[in-house]
């Protein structure tokens, strides 16, 4: 129940950053970070309809499509942004600009915008929008809801171009981009780990030095070549990236024909590896 509550919450204040940012600072000076609530700041601009009744305007067909489309699942994930952007952004509009720096806008509109969203995403919430044309689209032509929600942007931000001009362009293209940013870092964390796989004759020196010299942590996995079918052994750790140099560099000591394989680790648990 508690958590149900707390899930609610962290939408509803997620929803409530979006439109914060929107209203406060890409609206303002015209900055456009693509999507629904972008094309609604040209719309604006245009015709001098408020950006609360285009966002619904567009919104709330395009929720009754999906319905149609996507199904009643969809309908959970999404309701509560398709109608409470409109309301936040109503309300949010009232506030005085922070800012009319351009820069200022897009960065600080940005980070607050890229953890709004990052808050939806982490409770399997949507704003609805883009996002849902995106999943509509991807059931007929079988292509990524990343890449079409990708071009769907490209598209907006090219339209403000012919708008706006090519300054308020750039600058909209830095606010999809460090939303994007901001939200991968909200969902995956602020850990900086990395997952190394080691393959080398000289498994065992190289892991004797990382256990003392590195006071690292290592895991051994037996495996079998593909091609030649025989035995070998792979070494498996954790470490940062600063870490990481170093057991570059043991490596590269010990057997310059050793193959290390580095892979981002988003999410790490587990106690016994010093980790929580």
């Amino acid at each position: 129940m508690k958590k149900g509550i707390m899930n609610l919450f962290m939408i509803i204040l997620g929803i409530f950053l979006f439109s914060f940012a929107l209203s406060v600072f890409f609206s303002p000076c015209h900055i456009v970070p693509g999507g629904i609530s972008g094309l609604a700041i040209v719309i604006e601009y245009l015709t001098h309809v408020k950006k609360s009744i285009i966002i619904g305007l567009f919104n709330i067909p395009i929720f009754l499509l999906g319905l149609i489309i996507l199904g009643k699942k969809f309908v959970v994930n999404t309701v509560l942004g398709v109608f409470l952007v409109p309301v936040f952004v109503e309300i949010t509009s009232k506030i005085q600009p922070f800012t009319n720096d351009m820069l200022l806008a897009t960065l600080f509109g940005g980070v607050i915008t890229g953890v709004g969203i990052g808050m939806l995403l982490s409770n399997q919430a949507s704003l609805g929008g883009t996002d849902t044309i995106a999943k509509m689209i991807s059931k007929f032509i079988s292509k990524p809801v990343g890449k079409i929600m990708m071009f769907i942007d490209l598209v907006i931000v090219i339209l403000t171009f012919f708008v706006f001009g090519i300054e308020k362009t750039l600058y909209g293209i830095v606010a999809v981009y460090l939303v994007g940013r901001v939200t991968d870092i909200y969902i995956k964390g602020f850990k900086d780990s990395k997952s190394v796989m080691i393959i080398s004759d000289k498994i065992e020196e190289i892991n004797k030095i990382i256990l003392t010299e590195l006071n690292g942590r290592t895991t051994k996995i037996e495996a079998r070549g593909g091609y030649t079918n025989s035995e070998s052994m792979i070494l498996m750790c954790l470490v940062t990236s600063n870490e990481l140099v170093k057991v570059k560099q043991v490596v590269r000591n010990a057997d310059e024909n050793a193959l290390v394989i580095v892979q981002d680790s988003y999410e790490v648990y587990g106690k016994s590896f010093g980790i929580t």
